[in-house]
Parts: structure tokens; C-alpha cells; sequence
């Protein structure tokens, strides 16, 4: 790959034309090979294998677009399930945060420790709290980094607390904060494509519409990320109800012993996909260029009338962790500065 640019960091938006971007991990499939029953290590080291797969898929498209320098995350290739708490980087958007010409971590998960030291030696602009023999965790550790979107000179935060309001507040001085109220990850029902278009589901059909995003085109589309997979519509009800709504495997759906193993050992691995639409949770690359998870013919006609290129990178397991292609990844350095784009 080209040797970085300097600054590294520098992202101001979802939309500039993306050079730097990190792409998740996790352990290979040997990771599992402790668990002694087929019916679990199997369909686990097959969601393993095909994690990555597919994110080599997307590694392919980002190159083939001009993406300069793509980081990941790293495990020990040693390490085995039953060594500490299982963990995973699928997700790096989950509390990870570029804005402007800093990167945020809100989370101490040693697989990112080469990561932010590449930053660190490099001089760059990097807000790391975390050091060892930490007494007590940061007044920003887990925050909810998807639930931050960025338009330039102002980030639109969902559901903070007052605490971490306060934070906000002290570390962005020459940043408009503007809060909403909805709860959740943004980027699950909400992606802003380019400066006066958002794609996003009905709960945030409206929300602003008259205010920061007057004039904007706002393009809502149904909640139909579960209705792509038609062969298993039945099916995938039948597991939910199995997973408490919160996960899914196809081909699992009658395997209780990997369901029950899930849900007790690996809970903290998987999210509530059943209220999550992976339709809108888009890595854009430029304005004219969105990789997308699947066809939805709504989005793609907005597309197709705004000359903007949809490319398809299926990721078979986002039932699983559930996170899109936003969520797979962290843009660090996009071609762009610092700009208004909402009304305030």
C-alpha cells in the first residue's frame, strides 16, 4: 500500500471520498476448536470462515475504488475460546470515532492496541485514555460511537446521557452538538449519502425534516432487510424466537445445542438484529459510489436518479453480529475539510 498521507486522520463527514479506512476481524476458526461438540464448533467456525470471506470481498471493492491504506485489527493466531472472555472486532464503528483530524476510542480491547500506536507514532491527533492498571474505566468508555453522525462542523448524537453530554462538550469546542432523542445506533435506520440526501427507515422519516435537514430529500424505506432472504422467512421467525430476537444463522434453525451455547456464552457477541435494517447501514465511498449489503429497489432508484453507483458486498453473517457495512468498518482519512451542511 502507499505510505499514509500526513494527516492521517481526517474525517468530516460520510461522504468525502474515503482513502484511510479500517475493515473488522476476527479470531480464524481454530479459535473454536476447544469446544468439543460438532453440533456448536461447526456452525461456529463456519460463521468465522465465511466472516471473513466476506470481508475479504469488501477488502476487493475498497481497492478496486482507490481506498490507499486499509488497517484491521489484530488477535493473538495462538489464542483459543476458553482463554478470558471471548471477544471480537467485527464492528469497529461500534467504539471507534473519527472526526475531523482525531480518532476517539471508546473502548479497551487489546486487538486495537497496534492500531492506535501506528497513530500515536505517527503524531497524529488520538484521544486514548486507556493504559494499563486503569483504577476506574473513562467517563467515555462504551460510548455508542454509531449513535455519532457526522456533517461537518456539527456531529447529531442519538440518546446521550448527561454525562457523556458534558464530555461531548468539553472535548468539541468549534463542533455543533445537536442531540435527538430516537435511542439507538443511527447508522442502523439512517445514512446520510451526500450533502441533501438521507436514506433512512420511517422512524427517522420525519425527525428534523423542517429544521437542520430543511431541504434535504429524505428517502425512507421499509423495514425489509429480513424479507431479502424469502426462502427463510418462516425459518428465520422460528429462531428468533429461539434467540430472544437477537440473532440468526441460516441452516441452524433446528441446532438448539448451538443456539442454547450461543445464547448463554457468546451473549455479549451478538446484538438485536430483528430491529435492525442492514439495507441502510451503507459504507459510502464517494458520492457517486455506496456499497450496499443486498438490492432494495427503492434505494436503488433514488440511486440510479441521483447518478450514484450502488455496489453489492453480501455479508452472510450480519444476522449474527449484527452490523452492516458501516459498522464493519471506520473510516480514518477522507479527501475533504471542514464544512457546514445543516441549517442551525
Amino acid at each position: 500500500m502507499e505510505r499514509p498521507k500526513s494527516p492521517r486522520i481526517n474525517s468530516w463527514c460520510g461522504w468525502d471520498p474515503l482513502q484511510e479506512v479500517w475493515v473488522g476481524r476476527h479470531h480464524n476458526s481454530d479459535y473454536f476448536n476447544t469446544i468439543k461438540s460438532k453440533k456448536v464448533r461447526d456452525p461456529l467456525k463456519r460463521i468465522l470462515d465465511e466472516t471473513e470471506e466476506d470481508y475479504q470481498s469488501l477488502i476487493k471493492i475498497l481497492k478496486e475504488y482507490g481506498v490507499k491504506q486499509i488497517s484491521r485489527p489484530e488477535f493473538n493466531p495462538a489464542s483459543r475460546f476458553g482463554d478470558g472472555l471471548p471477544t471480537h472486532a467485527t464492528n469497529p464503528r461500534d467504539h471507534h470515532f473519527a472526526y475531523g483530524n482525531t480518532l476517539y476510542r471508546f473502548e479497551d480491547k487489546k486487538c486495537y492496541n497496534k492500531l492506535y500506536q501506528t497513530y500515536k507514532d505517527s503524531r497524529e491527533k488520538v484521544f486514548d485514555p486507556y493504559h494499563d492498571n486503569l483504577a476506574t474505566p473513562p467517563i467515555s468508555d462504551k460510548l455508542e460511537a454509531p449513535a455519532c453522525v457526522r456533517f461537518g462542523d456539527a456531529v447529531l448524537i442519538d440518546a446521550l446521557s448527561m454525562d457523556h453530554m458534558k464530555w461531548f462538550r468539553n472535548h468539541f469546542h468549534d463542533t455543533k452538538i445537536i442531540v435527538s432523542a430516537l435511542g439507538g445506533h443511527s447508522d442502523g435506520v439512517f445514512c446520510p449519502v451526500r450533502p441533501g440526501l438521507i436514506v433512512t427507515t420511517y422512524d427517522y422519516k420525519a425527525h428534523f425534516a423542517d429544521t437542520i435537514f430543511k431541504g434535504w430529500e429524505i428517502v425512507y424505506t421499509d423495514n425489509n432487510s429480513w424479507e431479502q432472504s424469502k426462502h427463510v422467512t418462516g425459518k428465520i421467525d422460528k429462531m428468533l424466537t429461539k434467540t430472544n430476537n437477537k440473532w440468526y444463522v441460516e441452516g441452524e434453525e433446528d441446532n438448539d445445542e448451538f443456539i442454547d451455547f450461543t445464547n448463554m456464552y457468546l451473549n455479549e457477541w451478538v446484538g438485536y438484529s430483528a430491529e435492525s435494517v442492514f439495507d441502510v447501514n451503507m459504507l459510502v465511498l464517494d458520492q457517486h459510489n455506496v456499497v450496499v449489503s443486498s438490492h432494495n429497489e427503492k434505494i436503488f432508484n433514488t440511486f440510479k436518479k441521483d447518478k450514484i453507483e450502488p455496489i453489492i458486498c453480501n455479508l452472510r453473517h450480519r444476522w449474527f453480529w449484527d452490523g452492516g457495512l458501516h459498522c464493519n468498518t471506520l473510516d480514518i482519512r477522507r479527501e475533504g475539510e471542514k464544512q457546514r451542511y445543516l441549517n442551525y
